[in-house]
């Protein structure tokens, strides 16, 4: 069954351990203050890398957890790392999934060197039966029980493995072959015919609640290239949430983001073939509007970004942004399956974004993937 209207997971996790929420006001300010100091780091070109992993940490704690010791360990950490010197900033140890999710761009990159040292990360989920159990011991979340929402959990796990599985990354790596059947089962059995969604279950009550979850469905779309199926039902539920909260919806607490509206973009680009005449004019309407936001609330002509999701570092604002426009065709006329509108500012704020581009840490995969973005078609 569909979960209540209203109904939050964080609503029970806090319930359940009140002392979450007094944690979370007395971190707000540390972690405002530690965004605003990473951003002036990676604005000087400098990476900090570990110092975000610890504050992805620190954020899925409170908003995913009743550990109240695991969050004050996290501002411990946070505390110490940002002590040490900026410059010699790299990525360090955590929680496997998040841990995961830092190195997979680099793992996926064409130049990735790995000879000297595989990355035995992946080793924990390397055989057939690890994987199928790890997967499906995240599909359900049981917080009665333990007090985990494992939605994140489960989100950044089906996206880098399908990737990481399906493409054989590392290519130095030595996967198990069979991994491949098991991990195309799990999302083909996953996914919801009623809406064609893949989402996070609760058990609440006794009873099994689904959700219809727009990140875990942008991920399988765009990773599988849209070998799913139901993608009528999928595009009417993607209209249907459109002014929910993300991650059951488009908005983010602030209201739109880039980063949502990337998703969004993606799932109506890979579904415009099979979509209905109704839902291609929905489709037209929809992304006139999230793109009329874009060049008016989230860039300004200069190339500087503005708005950016909660969380999100600068590198990763600029990457989503970009991607957005890239997606929609803004730069690229071949590209604009949706309409056929012309925008001859294009080019300038394309070179502006360049600009702001090479200010930031070149390593980071975000900024070389949002380079990658702006080539113009046979450069």
């Amino acid at each position: 069954m569909p979960a209540p209207i209203g109904w939050t997971p964080q609503a029970v996790i806090t319930a359940r351990a009140p002392e979450i929420a007094e944690l979370a006001r007395e971190a707000t300010p540390e972690i405002q203050s530690m965004e605003a100091e990473l951003d002036r780091r990676e604005a000087g070109g400098i990476d900090a890398s570990c110092l975000r992993q610890i504050l992805r940490e620190l954020r899925w704690r409170i908003q995913y957890t009743a550990d109240a010791n695991g969050i004050r360990s996290a501002l411990v950490r946070l505390s110490a790392r940002a002590a040490l010197p900026a410059v010699t900033d790299t990525a360090c140890p955590g929680i496997w999934f998040l841990q995961l999710d830092t190195c997979v761009d680099r793992m996926l990159a064409d130049d990735f060197a790995d000879d000297a040292d595989p990355p035995r990360l992946l080793d924990r989920i390397n055989d057939p039966e690890r994987l199928k159990d790890y997967l499906e011991s995240l599909i359900v979340s049981r917080l009665e029980e333990d007090g985990i929402d494992r939605r994140k959990e489960l989100n950044f796990a089906t996206a880098n493995l399908v990737r990481l599985i399906l493409w054989r990354r590392p290519r130095s790596y030595r996967w198990d072959p069979r991994l491949e059947a098991v991990i195309r089962r799990f999302v083909a059995e996953w996914q919801d015919p009623a809406t064609g969604f893949f989402g996070a279950d609760y058990l609440i009550g006794g009873q099994r609640q689904r959700t219809a979850d727009l990140s875990l469905t942008f991920h399988m779309a765009r990773y599988l290239d849209g070998a799913i199926g139901y993608w009528p039902q999928l595009i009417d539920t993607l209209f249907a949430i459109r002014d929910g909260r993300y991650p059951n919806g488009w908005l983010d607490e602030i209201g739109m983001t880039s980063h949502n509206n990337y998703d969004v973009a993606v799932l109506l680009q890979i579904g415009w073939p099979q979509m209905r005449a109704d839902q291609r004019r929905q489709a037209e309407t929809a992304l006139t509007r999230l793109l009329d936001w874009c060049l008016t609330e989230a860039v300004t002509p200069q190339g500087e970004i503005v708005a950016r999701a909660s969380g999100e570092s600068l590198p990763e604002s600029y990457y989503f942004t970009i991607a957005f426009l890239d997606i929609v065709g803004y730069f690229d006329p071949a590209k604009r399956f949706w309409g056929a509108r012309d925008f001859p500012e294009a080019p300038a704020l394309r070179a502006r974004l360049e600009d702001r581009l090479a200010r930031l840490p070149q390593g980071d995969p975000m900024v070389r993937m949002a380079h990658e973005r702006l080539r113009p078609a046979g450069r």
